[in-house]
């Protein structure tokens, strides 16, 4: 893979999910969609964890240890919880700045850089590259939520 590669993935997961969110306005963003959790609980989770993977990437690149990067299904829970409880009450219009800040902040991380950086293992990573933590954190988890939204719409809007 390249770093082209991994900037269209990033684009086109990110397309996948607005487009599964549907109109991103605050009435939208208030409405309850798959499970419990509204639309606007969504833009947070993904962002979330978008930042997660940013802030572990800074600290590396700045020579201090990353955070916890490997996550196992009860810990992902765990921290799913923990981020939908301090960002439940997060004004609409503030979540959705972030949501789009944080993308174009991921694909700044990208674009800076090289393939050869990207494919490397790292060993902070358990000897996965950093295109996989971006396609993991960010890629597969925006279409995976793009496919659970397009499904429960479908089902609600048919």
């Amino acid at each position: 893979m390249s770093r082209a590669s991994l900037l269209a993935d990033l684009r086109d997961a990110r397309a996948r999910l607005t487009a599964a969110l549907g109109p991103l306005d605050e009435l939208r963003l208030a409405e309850t969609g798959p499970g419990d959790w509204r639309r606007q609980d969504l833009l947070t989770h993904v962002t979330a964890w978008a930042v997660d993977l940013l802030t572990n990437l800074g600290k590396v690149q700045r020579g201090q240890k990353a955070g916890k990067t490997e996550w196992r299904g009860p810990e992902i829970e765990a921290q799913n919880q923990e981020w939908h409880h301090e960002f439940h009450a997060r004004p609409a219009a503030a979540v959705l700045a972030d949501f789009n800040g944080v993308h174009q902040q991921l694909l700044r991380k990208a674009e800076a850089l090289s393939d050869a950086e990207l494919a490397a293992p790292a060993v902070w990573l358990q000897g996965r590259s950093i295109e996989d933590y971006f396609r993991s954190n960010v890629i597969d988890h925006e279409r995976e939520h793009a496919a659970e939204l397009a499904e429960w719409r479908a089902e609600t809007d048919g």
